[in-house]
C-alpha cells in the first residue's frame, strides 16, 4: 500500500461512514453482547454473540440492498432471528428490542484516530476551492459527500455522537436516496445530484462489494480504505489509513 494522492480533476468525494470514519464494528460487537445478556436464556459468550449477530445483520442487510425487505423491516428480521424464541415476536416486540440494543450501541460510537485530521484536510481543500472558484479561478469548486447505506437520521446521529459530522458535506443515505450500494443507481444519482460525470468523482469506503465494486460499476474512482490485511481486495487504490490519502 502506497499513499494516494486526489487526482486533479476530482470535483466530488464521496465518503461511506461505518468502517470508515466510526468504527461500527467495535461498537456492534460489544452491544450485542451487552443488548444479548437481558435475553432469557442467552448463553452464548462474547465472541459467539458477536459473530452470531454480525451473521445476522449481513444476512438479512443483504435482502434490504436487493429490494426485498425496506429498511426498517430488516432490522425487524435482525430481531426474530437473534432472540431466542424470537420468531413470532410482532413489530412492535421487535422495534422495542432494537430500541434496547440501539440504546447500547449508541453509547459505543467512536471514530477511528485517523478520522479527524482526514476531515480536517478535506474540509480545507474543499473550502479552498470553493473560495478560488468564486475568485474566478480556474479550479472547479469540491463537492463532498457522506453515501451510506442506512437511513439518514440513524447516521447523522452517529457522526454527531462520534463528532464526524461535517458542516457542509451533505447526507445521502440509501434509505433516502431509493437505492443502497452497490447498485450502481445509488452511485450514479449522487453524481447527477452534483452535476458531476462518475471519472470526476472519487468514492472512499471500505468494503469491497459495496464501495468499490458499486463504484467501479459506474465508471468511478474508488480508493480501498483496508485497515487490516483480511478480506477480499481489488486491484485499486488501496490504503491502510485514512492518513494515507493526501489532498
Amino acid at each position: 500500500m502506497s499513499p494516494f494522492r486526489l487526482p486533479a480533476p476530482t470535483r466530488a468525494v464521496l465518503v461511506d461512514i461505518d468502517g470508515v470514519l466510526v468504527d461500527h464494528r467495535y461498537a456492534s460487537d460489544r452491544a450485542s453482547y451487552l443488548w444479548a445478556c437481558g435475553l432469557e436464556g442467552w448463553e452464548l459468550g462474547p465472541q459467539e454473540t458477536a459473530e452470531l449477530w454480525e451473521a445476522i445483520d449481513r444476512r438479512h442487510f443483504a435482502r434490504y440492498q436487493a429490494g426485498e425487505l425496506d429498511f426498517r423491516g430488516q432490522l425487524r428480521e435482525r430481531v426474530r432471528e437473534f432472540v431466542p424464541g424470537g420468531s413470532a415476536l410482532s413489530d412492535a416486540e421487535a422495534d422495542a428490542h432494537m430500541a434496547a440494543y440501539r440504546a447500547i450501541y449508541r453509547r459505543l460510537w467512536r471514530a477511528y484516530d485517523d478520522v479527524p485530521s482526514f476531515l480536517a484536510r478535506l474540509e480545507a481543500l474543499r473550502a479552498a476551492r470553493g473560495r478560488a472558484a468564486a475568485a474566478g479561478g480556474p479550479a472547479a469548486p469540491l463537492v463532498v459527500a457522506y453515501l451510506t447505506n442506512g437511513d439518514a437520521p440513524s447516521q447523522e446521529e452517529k457522526l454527531a455522537a462520534a463528532g464526524a459530522r461535517v458542516a457542509g458535506w451533505e447526507m445521502l443515505a440509501s434509505a433516502q436516496m431509493g437505492a443502497t450500494k452497490p447498485d450502481p443507481a445509488i452511485f450514479s444519482a449522487a453524481c447527477a445530484r452534483f452535476g458531476v460525470a462518475p471519472a470526476e468523482a472519487l468514492m472512499i469506503g471500505d468494503d469491497v462489494g459495496s464501495d468499490v465494486d458499486g463504484a467501479l460499476a459506474v465508471g468511478m474512482p474508488v480508493v480501498h480504505l483496508r485497515r487490516s490485511d483480511q478480506g477480499p481486495s481489488r486491484a485499486v487504490p488501496t490504503v491502510a489509513s485514512l492518513d494515507e490519502i493526501e489532498f
